[in-house]
């Protein structure tokens, strides 16, 4: 491959989509050594700056990790699933769905959080079924695996609803704390719906950021609502990294009368 100099792309960006390509297609499998900046400058005719830019790219994308005086190599790297049937369910510890999902499959899994107050914009507030600029709490949640952002998701909740309980103030990441549906049963507002829409997206220059994005992987973007009755009573954004995630999902089909069962 020659570096294409009229592209506009950053030619340690064109090496790094390269190697990227390389790793998923099965040509540098998990645990395999990749080449040298040296072998990569030599290969690509580039400075070797630029080689090691490249190398240093997919290692902040965890990609690959470097061995003190051994080398580079492809990082073993999980695919980590997530419910897509049966994942909003009451349970007695009220535990998050991703944490429930982090310890059925032995993910070492941590979560930063931040939360602020803000006035609805008119697509939150369309969600929420509140009028646009009605303050709001939003807390926004990094899911982070093994050290490397998953997940970011941004929530909404409508301040008149929570102001003056318990709930008012989202929780922090703090593994065990519990989820929405929990924090709003112990007000007495009972969720017994959530919509989900997921489509697959470019990501926005801030989900880049967090989710430490390399050019050309998409995100899985997911809008969710959670409903007591008519009520809407939290919204949220969450952008997922499309190259770690698969979405599993179990769909009962129940017999009609007259089925035979044998």
């Amino acid at each position: 491959m020659t570096i294409n100099e009229a592209s506009g792309i950053t030619p340690y960006l064109q090496v790094a989509e390269a190697l990227r390509e390389a790793i998923a297609t099965g040509e540098y499998k998990p645990g395999d050594q990749i080449p040298s900046a040296r072998e990569l400058a030599d290969r690509f005719d580039v400075a070797l700056t630029t080689a090691v830019k490249a190398v240093d790219e997919l290692r902040a994308n965890g990609l690959i990790e470097t061995k003190r005086g051994r080398g580079s190599f492809v990082r073993a790297r999980p695919e980590l699933f997530r419910r897509g049937t049966r994942r909003y369910q009451r349970n007695p510890e009220g535990v998050a769905p991703n944490l429930q999902e982090a310890v059925a499959g032995g993910w070492h899994d941590e979560v930063t959080a931040e939360h602020w107050r803000e006035s609805a914009s008119e697509v939150i507030a369309s969600r929420l079924g509140i009028p646009p600029g009605a303050p709001v709490t939003v807390a926004r949640y990094v899911w982070l695996v093994d050290g490397q952002p998953i997940q970011v998701g941004t929530q909404y909740e409508p301040l008149a609803l929570i102001e003056g309980t318990p709930i008012e103030e989202p929780v922090d990441g703090t593994r065990g704390n519990p989820g929405v549906i929990a924090r709003f049963d112990s007000i007495g507002i009972h969720v017994d719906r959530v919509d989900e829409q997921t489509r697959a997206k470019n990501p926005s220059t801030e989900e880049s950021r967090i989710l430490q994005l390399g050019p050309g992987i998409p995100i899985l973007h997911i809008v969710r609502t959670h409903f007591a009755g008519d009520l809407a009573v939290e919204t949220a954004d969450i952008a997922i990294r499309s190259d770690r995630m698969v979405v599993v999902a179990t769909h009962d089909v129940p017999l009609s009368e007259g089925t035979p069962t044998e």
